[in-house]
């Protein structure tokens, strides 16, 4: 397992107070790996069973989804805090366009109104510092003085990590668009519409309660 961290520069949508514009840095990753990934990994160096770790995995799983809807948060000491955190429902209008949500009156909002978004996770302490302990070496990806665009991408490469995507999931949500790319809402929508309407469209949509959700053009 390499010790080299790479790390992308990008510019800062807002400029300091004197008009200047400012940086952050991000993890530069070059894939998502999985479950299978990480069993074929512990079986290779031999540093657990890998038919004990998805055991293992599998009851992690179910209990973390078991405590958190008990309205509990789970704290996994060494590890960090899992939590849950909700939001509103989405609504959509006649063309599948998702409408921004706002309440004025907090009367109106009742439980329909109201779903899980995602899953909170804040590391303890113990973890961070095993982190920062093994000496890592951080690698400017884009070129020291240069400023990264890894939102900006090719449809070519959209499509070839969509398929990576879709090796293992049955459709994809904005929010997994979101996730994937770390993009904007507004561009995770724009990159959908845009590999729905292609002359040789990659998606499809599919509307599902109250969720739009995309499918790889080749399982219609």
């Amino acid at each position: 397992m390499g010790y080299n961290i790479k790390f992308s520069v990008h510019r800062n949508p807002q400029k300091d107070s004197e008009g200047n514009d400012t940086y952050q840095v991000r993890h530069e990753t070059s894939e998502t790996v999985g479950k299978a990934y990480l069993l074929r990994h512990l079986k290779n160096t031999n540093l657990f069973r890998p038919e004990l770790m998805e055991a293992a995995l599998t009851v992690l799983e179910r209990e973390i989804i078991n405590q958190l809807t008990d309205n509990l948060r789970l704290h996994l000491e060494g590890l960090g805090t899992f939590y849950l955190k909700l939001g509103f429902r989405p609504r959509y209008d006649e063309y599948g366009n998702e409408l921004k949500i706002q309440f004025t009156d907090p009367a109106k909002i009742t439980g329909n109104d109201v779903r899980i978004d995602t899953v909170g996770f804040t590391p303890d302490r113990q973890f961070l510092k095993q982190l920062n302990e093994h000496g890592y070496h951080f690698i400017n990806a884009t070129g020291r003085g240069r400023v990264g665009h890894s939102t900006e991408q090719t449809e070519e490469q959209v499509r070839k990590r969509l398929d990576e995507w879709f090796n293992g999931h049955e459709m994809l949500t904005c929010r997994d668009m979101m996730y994937l790319f770390g993009i904007t809402r507004y561009m995770a929508n724009k990159w959908l519409n845009r590999l729905c309407v292609t002359p040789s469209p990659y998606l499809f949509p599919r509307k599902i309660g109250g969720t739009v959700c995309y499918y790889p053009h080749t399982r219609k």
